[in-house]
């Protein structure tokens, strides 16, 4: 999604600026721009495409200021173009803006009937305009920012560089995060930490309907009514690993082997958390988990480890519909809410119902300080560091670690399940990096399959039982970064409508382990075999013992049934990856898609 950055201090910010907008790459967009404070005028420069026709341009007209903001967007309103670009500017008041203006086009109509001429489709220029409008009332930047804030309906994260006062930098958010940054040499902002300068080692995250102002040495945080609030940052560290794509060729591939590590990680910071928590897992009558996109696969999952581990029933939702069906949450409930960035729009509203429902909040994020970690009740953080790719890998497993130790101590505490099956749960967790490294290891295998993918312009994934959720993920992933269509379904749906769009050649990929519905997709398996279809089958050392003569297969090491699609996932990743790098596509930025959905 949307990006923003802003600096100001004691020397030229502008290198900052590009320096924070190229950290956020990562979060998708299609155009850039900068606006400078500049002997008390605003200067905008702003390009379609990628950053570095932004850099491009400022080598040849520099520029150099001691305050400014910068935006990269991804189009809601209007074309992805030079004039939708942020900032958006008129001779008083610059913005950059990530979230939605629902009340824009009553907006627009009311400026542009007091005098102001609009030069883009987009709902934030009239951000700019509203607040020009309370200055030439005569009215000082902080109170004209706060009245035209209580006139817009929406989510926003906003920057404001004001023409008439170089010594300060402004922000406000509401419902769209955004952070402020300290080092020694000024103060800064960005929508998250990433797009703070790599000087800055203190961190403040705004809560929700608060202001900033920032100077070069100071800062103010004011509440929605324009009341001061006193809060300290708190120190923060850079992860710098994150930056370097050491000696992959993408950050996807990079993430795809850190995996490993973020589980061995995750395992052991779970480890000491989850017995800390303070829920009573014996009252517990129902678990509501709410997701979106690969989080929502990771709660597909764990539905299977709480009801057959813990023996606690489980209802999962999209986040985006889970608000909008008046659900019925039980008194004894707990709600767990899964999202990496742990900003994502719908998830966080969806929270916020349930919190008001009288639920207890439980998240599970990638981000210690993000709004969905603040708001909850108790929160676990998965341990995957940064995910530079828009395509999540390491950090869908690492959720799945945290959801598989949670399922393990609810079955536990619940009484649920015998003392040598826990153990041996433990153990065989503990094997999984190893079996990871070993999975990883056959890589040249999953590219000589995902390489034949680049001819195809259909594909489908096939599970039973745990390892539904992963053929979904499968697709998902193979087409988000090839852009091949692609479909998952469970097995046993075949014959009640997908089988027939199995032809002659269509790949199907089967995953197959071995566990006690392998007989039944096994024979999935030889009705898409009969029709034709290319089967291509992830399996055990075990289950592969069963398949028919001259399939096509990739041996996936052994483990506890309940815990392939940990292993699984790493293979439809590494499948989707070499299709891609065959086909040619943008594999860490693929186009229309965003890192973070902080907008409905």
């Amino acid at each position: 999604m949307c990006g923003i950055v802003g600096s100001i201090n004691h020397y030229d910010i502008v290198p900052d600026l590009l320096e924070g907008l190229g950290n956020i790459e990562y979060r998708g967009y299609d155009s850039a721009g900068i606006a400078v404070l500049n002997n008390n005028e605003l200067t905008t420069i702003k390009r379609s495409g990628k950053l570095r026709n932004l850099a491009q341009e400022l080598s040849l007209k520099p520029l150099s200021s001691h305050a400014g903001i910068g935006h990269t967007r991804w189009a809601t309103h209007g074309k992805p173009n030079e004039t939708n670009a942020h900032p958006h500017s008129n001779h008083d008041v610059s913005v950059v803006h990530n979230g939605i203006i629902e009340n824009y086009l009553d907006l627009r109509n009311w400026l542009t009937a007091e005098g102001f001429r609009f030069q883009s489709d987009t709902d934030t220029e009239v951000i700019p305009h509203l607040i020009s409008l309370f200055l030439e009332q005569g009215l000082p930047p902080q109170e004209a920012l706060n009245i035209a804030l209580k006139h817009l309906d929406g989510a926003f994260a906003i920057g404001v560089l004001f023409r008439r006062d170089a010594e300060h930098l402004y922000a406000a958010r509401r419902g769209s995060p955004l952070v402020l940054g300290q080092s020694d040499l000024g103060l800064c902002l960005g929508s998250d930490t990433m797009a703070l300068t790599s000087s800055v080692d203190r961190v403040l995250y705004l809560e929700e309907g608060e202001q900033a102002r920032l100077s070069r040495d100071h800062f103010c945080i004011i509440d929605a009514n324009g009341q001061p609030i006193k809060r300290e940052m708190k120190l923060f560290s850079h992860q710098i690993d994150s930056q370097s794509k050491q000696s992959h060729q993408f950050y996807m591939h990079k993430e795809i082997h850190q995996q490993a590590d973020t589980i061995r990680e995750t395992f052991y910071h779970t480890q000491r958390q989850v017995p800390e928590l303070p829920i009573n897992f014996k009252q517990l009558d129902r678990i509501s988990i709410v997701a979106c996109g690969t989080s929502y696969y990771a709660a597909m999952v764990a539905k299977y480890w709480f009801e057959q581990i813990a023996k606690v029933p489980v209802d999962i939702d999209v986040a985006s519909e889970f608000r909008y069906r008046d659900p019925l949450l039980s008194p004894h409930g707990l709600s767990i809410f899964i999202s990496q960035s742990g900003e994502t729009a719908d998830t966080l509203a969806a929270l916020r119902y349930a919190k008001n429902q009288g639920q207890k909040i439980l998240s599970i994020v990638n981000v210690a300080g993000s709004t969905i970690a603040r708001e909850s009740h108790f929160s676990l953080q998965t341990q995957a560091g940064p995910e530079v790719g828009v395509a999540s890998t390491k950090a869908f497993t690492a959720q799945l670690a945290v959801l598989a130790k949670l399922a393990l101590h609810t079955g536990h505490s619940r009484n649920a399940m015998s003392f040598s099956d826990a153990s041996h749960l433990m153990q065989e967790i503990s094997t999984l990096p190893g079996l990871i490294n070993m999975t990883l290891g056959v890589e040249d295998q999953f590219k000589t399959i995902g390489e034949s993918l680049k001819a195809c312009s259909n594909a489908f994934f096939i599970g039973r039982g745990i390892s539904y959720p992963l053929a979904l993920e499968g697709a998902l992933k193979l087409k988000e970064i090839s852009y091949l269509h692609a479909e998952g379904f469970g097995a046993g749906e075949l014959k009640h409508g997908p089988i027939a769009l199995i032809e002659p050649g269509v790949p199907v990929f089967v995953l197959a382990p071995s566990d006690s519905l392998l007989e039944k997709t096994l024979s999935n398996l030889e009705e898409v075999m009969a029709r034709g279809g290319r089967c291509i089958v992830l399996a055990d050392q075990r289950s592969c013992r069963h398949l028919p003569e001259n399939v096509e297969s990739i041996t996936l090491p052994d483990c506890d049934s309940r815990l392939t699609p940990i292993l699984y996932a790493i293979a439809v990743q590494l499948i989707a990856y070499h299709a891609a790098l065959a086909i040619g596509t943008d594999v860490d930025q693929p186009r229309n898609l965003a890192k973070s959905v902080t907008v409905e």
